[in-house]
C-alpha cells in the first residue's frame, strides 16, 4: 500500500486543480486531502506552480475548520496531517464555489462588459457559483 504524507493510503478518489483526495483504509470513513503548489485562473485555463502555496492553503484550511469546530459547527475536518495535508471525514461536497477578485479580468469582464479590464475592486469582489468541473 502506498504512503502519502506519512499515511498508508488506498485508492485515489479524486484529483482537482488544487487538491488530491485519497481513501484511508486504516481510518474507515476518512480521507486524506493533499494540497498542491498549484494556482489557477480562468477555470484552470491558466495554471502554474507556486512553491509554498500548498502549505499556505492547508494552514488556512486547518485554522478555519478548527475555529468552526471550536464554535460548535460540525464539519468534515479531523486533523492536520502534515504541512500540506489534512484528514477529513468522507462526505459529499456541496457544489458551491466562492471566488474573490481584486482585479477585474477574465470571465468577470466577459460577464460584466461595463467594467473595464484591470479595474481594482476595493474591497475585493466576492462571487458565488455552482461548481461544475465537468
Amino acid at each position: 500500500m502506498p504512503t502519502v504524507e506519512g499515511l498508508q493510503v488506498g485508492e485515489q478518489l479524486n484529483e482537482g486543480k488544487t487538491k488530491i483526495i485519497y481513501d484511508l483504509p486504516s481510518e474507515p470513513g476518512c480521507v486524506l486531502i493533499v494540497s498542491k503548489d498549484r494556482i489557477t485562473a480562468g477555470d484552470g485555463a491558466k495554471a502554474h506552480d507556486l512553491k509554498g502555496k500548498a502549505e499556505i492553503s492547508t494552514s488556512t484550511i486547518a485554522k478555519v475548520y478548527e475555529f468552526l469546530t471550536l464554535s460548535g459547527v460540525r464539519n468534515h475536518y479531523v486533523r492536520r496531517q502534515s504541512p500540506i495535508s489534512f484528514v477529513a471525514r468522507r462526505c459529499s461536497m456541496v457544489p458551491i464555489e466562492w471566488v474573490t477578485r481584486r482585479i477585474a479580468t477574465g470571465s468577470f469582464i466577459r460577464r460584466q462588459k461595463e467594467v473595464p479590464e484591470g479595474y481594482v475592486f476595493s474591497p475585493p469582489k466576492r462571487e458565488t457559483f455552482f461548481k461544475d468541473d465537468a
